[in-house]
């Protein structure tokens, strides 16, 4: 089960938001650009001015609300919820040879198996299972004469 990134997460309207911030700064740039084109004469300049004005407020008035929505804290908390982060332990060499031979195996084989496909003696087998199962990464579950090993999580 793969983890989720914020990618994933992002719906139709932070795209919406994200290209009207990308269109509100270009046209932003563009209305601070456009005084120093044209030329000013006194008989219009009060009807240009009042509507210059009114746009670089309209666009003020969408970026502020694009960036309210990127950055609201409410918004990342859901996605911090919903990403399911599977954090990899700090595995010996040994712990992740027995982890890797139990992946391989789909998850579960009998200790005496891994205990010869590993090469570790017996008592140091016993041991490392036994701290391994205490951390929880397997569990150990008695059936008839041996015991099967199994993983509790994929920690790969």
């Amino acid at each position: 089960m793969g983890a989720g990134t914020r990618g994933d997460l992002e719906g139709p309207m932070d795209r919406v938001a994200k290209i009207t911030l990308s269109l509100g700064g270009f046209m932003l740039a563009l209305l601070i650009a456009a005084p120093f084109t044209f030329e000013t004469d006194s008989s219009g300049y009060l009807a240009s001015y009042l509507i210059y004005s009114l746009f670089l407020t309209s666009i003020g008035v969408i970026i502020g609300v694009s960036l309210m929505w990127l950055n609201d804290p409410r918004r990342n908390m859901r996605i911090k919820e919903n990403t399911h982060v599977t954090s990899r332990p700090m595995l010996s060499e040994a712990q992740q040879k027995v982890v890797a031979l139990l992946e391989a195996n789909d998850g579960s084989m009998w200790q005496a198996e891994l205990v010869s496909l590993t090469g570790f003696t017996d008592s140091k087998a016993s041991r490392l299972l036994s701290r391994m199962e205490a951390e929880g990464h397997i569990r150990r579950i008695r059936d008839g004469m041996g015991k099967r090993v199994e993983l509790t999580e994929m920690i790969s």
